[in-house]
């Protein structure tokens, strides 16, 4: 009896941090438990950039301080797609409320790319960050530096590659250390197992989101899924979603 009362009273107590995807936190008892590190994957073109964008106008909304650190797009074209759905990321950007670091693919398998990201983490308390993506990073070009700094030290470049994937892997402890709920954006390949491709998202996560989309008849029947999420009821079955003029929303 009293044990049940603890998790009752740990429950209550729990911070929650709003996702922003308008009918979502109610299946997830209220949102994301602050601190956590979540996971979204899934085929390229569902929705997942858009997800960890809408995420963070929730926090920056609520003048929360928030980090985009994206491989894939330029930050030009982050404010470019922001703005179709009305988020004015210049203008948060202005205000200090939000940074967007753009990482160049050929220098990440480099040390000091995770020294200078997880001091910048470290200084500049955030309460939300976005990888984009993390697929990306582990898979990143191994740069000539790199391959000549590892054959001086005798590792071969399957050596760096893990190794890169426990750089990847450092950051999100560092988030999590500073109490940043984050989200780390995956790719799901289609037909291939597993939920996620570099396989360190979905291990490392406190939480898995999956995104899908299929034909049904003549329309396209899109799905979200949360597939787990630590100290949280979940029920596990996809939820139908669409795209609004306001990003992301579920079906009622």
């Amino acid at each position: 009896m009293e044990d049940t009362i603890n998790i009752q009273e740990e429950k209550r107590d729990m911070m929650r941090v709003k996702t922003g995807i308008k009918g979502l936190d109610e299946f997830i008892e209220g949102g994301f438990p602050k601190g956590s590190y979540v996971v979204v994957t899934g085929i390229p073109g569902s929705g997942k950039s858009i997800f960890g964008m809408q995420f963070l106008v929730e926090g920056m909304k609520n003048n929360e301080k928030c980090l985009f650190i994206t491989v894939e797009q330029s930050p030009d074209e982050i404010v470019s797609q922001a703005m179709q759905f009305g988020w004015n990321f210049n203008q948060w950007e202005n205000e200090g409320k939000l940074k967007i670091v753009s990482l160049d693919s050929k220098k990440l398998s480099e040390m000091n790319t995770y020294d200078e990201l997880k001091q910048l983490i470290q200084d500049n308390h955030y309460d939300r960050v976005v990888f984009d993506s993390i697929t990306s990073i582990v898979y990143s070009p191994i740069s000539p530096y790199s391959i000549t700094d590892g054959a001086d030290r005798g590792l071969q470049p399957q050596a760096l590659m893990e190794m890169s994937r426990a750089n990847v892997a450092s950051l999100f402890e560092v988030t999590k250390q500073h109490g940043i709920t984050t989200l780390g954006i995956s790719q799901k390949v289609e037909g291939m197992p597993g939920d996620t491709v570099d396989k360190v998202s979905e291990f490392k996560g406190d939480g898995l989101i999956i995104l899908d989309s299929g034909v049904v008849g003549n329309a396209l029947n899109r799905n979200i899924q949360v597939k787990k999420l630590r100290k949280t009821k979940i029920d596990g079955t996809p939820h139908t979603f669409d795209f609004t003029n306001d990003g992301i929303s579920l079906a009622p």
